[in-house]
């Protein structure tokens, strides 16, 4: 290893004692730089920097980015920047193994690629999608547009191969998709009467409490079912409304009638939890109200 010349005591100056600090600060901080995965984006953060909160550059900052977890067609997982967040989102990917032993990719806007014999394709795919999406690359035509499909004469043992494999592909997914949708029918048959028992139950549980004159915020277990079954804050959704004091419950007064009570953070967060999901099923016994579904037998 080469090292540094060392200069004595009597002849270093204050810039070569600058760049003695600088000089050990660039190998005891060397930056890990992550880039964007969205093909084109050039933004970095750097990971090291930003898990102790120090980071050498402005530009590197890692607040905003997300992370694309290892379950994705990427096998190393991926980083997002802020300026992309939005389009990843919209557009995350999923893998999917399909019976035929090949593979494509699940995207929410419903895009579907030719299924590909070798997983790691479908990267490639996803970014020319992307790329598609923001308007850089031309819509690639489907691939069962009669106009580009082969004639006999241009075929070839590979694309006839190819043309094969869709069908089985196709002929797989027919028999999945019918006993997936009969597996469907039949769990719906079975939860959504008992969703909507559950919701009449609830509703009138909360009406007896709503109604009953005692103080619910004086007993620590009277605090607990008032949280779980009507709930201390104020639970309206409309985007134009601003909690306060006055016209709603807020959003703080759960937190604030459980320091009165001493209750610890952990069961505070569990009654809210609790709370959540008994307000979404309630919400989702509405919707099949809604609808209108009559269930037979």
């Amino acid at each position: 290893m080469i090292r540094e010349e060392r200069i004595p005591l009597a002849d270093l100056t204050k810039d070569q004692l600058e760049s003695l600090y600088t000089h050990i600060d660039s190998l005891t901080n060397t930056p890990v730089l992550r880039m964007c995965l969205v093909p084109g984006c050039l933004r970095q953060f750097d990971a090291m920097a930003t898990m102790a909160d120090s980071p050498m550059h402005p530009g590197w900052s890692g607040e905003g980015w997300c992370t694309l977890g290892a379950g994705s067609i990427f096998p190393m997982g991926g980083h997002i920047c802020p300026d992309h967040k939005d389009l990843v989102t919209s557009h995350w990917p999923r893998r999917l193994e399909l019976p035929s032993g090949r593979w494509s990719v699940a995207c929410p806007c419903g895009w579907f690629p030719v299924p590909q014999r070798w997983h790691r394709l479908l990267a490639a795919l996803w970014e020319q999608h992307l790329l598609t999406e923001t308007g850089a690359l031309p819509a690639a035509p489907p691939a069962t547009d009669p106009e580009h499909r082969l004639p006999l004469a241009g075929h070839t043992e590979e694309s006839l191969a190819e043309l094969y494999d869709r069908l089985w592909d196709a002929e797989a997914d027919v028999s999945e998709l019918r006993s997936l949708a009969r597996a469907y029918a039949m769990g719906y048959s079975l939860t959504a009467p008992a969703l909507l028992g559950v919701k009449t139950a609830l509703d009138n549980l909360r009406r007896r409490i709503v109604l009953d004159r005692r103080d619910w915020a004086a007993d620590k277990l009277d605090v607990f079912l008032w949280a779980v079954l009507v709930g201390w804050n104020c639970e309206n959704t409309d985007p134009d409304h601003a909690h306060n004091d006055i016209d709603c419950a807020g959003d703080q007064t759960l937190w604030t009638i459980a320091a009165q009570h001493s209750i610890p953070i952990d069961q505070t967060i569990q009654a809210s939890q609790h709370r959540w999901w008994i307000a979404n099923a309630i919400k989702a016994a509405q919707q099949i109200e809604g609808n209108n579904i009559v269930m037979e037998g």
